[in-house]
């Protein structure tokens, strides 16, 4: 099952329009269905995990106002936090692993994705999931010898 190009939705003439917008689905490309499944597809199934939003995974609360005006970094971060796992894409775990958010918890799904697909993108191009987590800097990975040899397999 090969995932399908898209355009960031930050590259759009789209993004003037975000005020219209549910503030759930600001900061977010333009998602399809096949997108989302294509992750379900790939992990295994964890009804703990997907039904919780990032929010829920790292014990913690949005406490900022809906961020309308901010950069689109805040604004897909705002969309993780108040969306279950069950509906990131590859572009939302490239993007956590980019932002080196929750990494203890991601990791994991991340290595299944890449031990599918190694090639596999989010928004950019071919590998961008695979080069995120080759930019983790080794203090993580020293606290995480049990990631970074999971890691290791991929």
């Amino acid at each position: 099952m090969k995932k399908p190009k898209k355009t960031p939705r930050y590259v759009t003439e789209e993004m003037h329009a975000e005020r219209t917008k549910s503030p759930v689905h600001i900061g977010r490309s333009e998602v399809t269905d096949a997108d989302i499944e294509y992750v379900q597809h790939i992990l295994k199934e964890d009804r703990n995990f997907f039904s919780q939003t990032l929010s829920d995974l790292l014990q913690e609360e949005w406490r900022d106002e809906i961020p309308y005006d901010d950069s689109s970094v805040v604004q897909h971060m705002y969309y993780l936090y108040h969306t279950q796992a069950r509906r990131w894409t590859v572009e939302d775990y490239r993007y956590l692993v980019g932002q080196k958010t929750g990494l203890d918890i991601i990791l994991p799904k991340v290595f299944e994705i890449l031990q599918h697909d190694i090639k596999v993108s989010g928004d950019f191009y071919d590998g961008d999931l695979l080069n995120s987590v080759l930019q983790i800097n080794a203090d993580f990975w020293e606290q995480h010898k049990d990631l970074y040899n999971t890691q290791r397999l991929v």
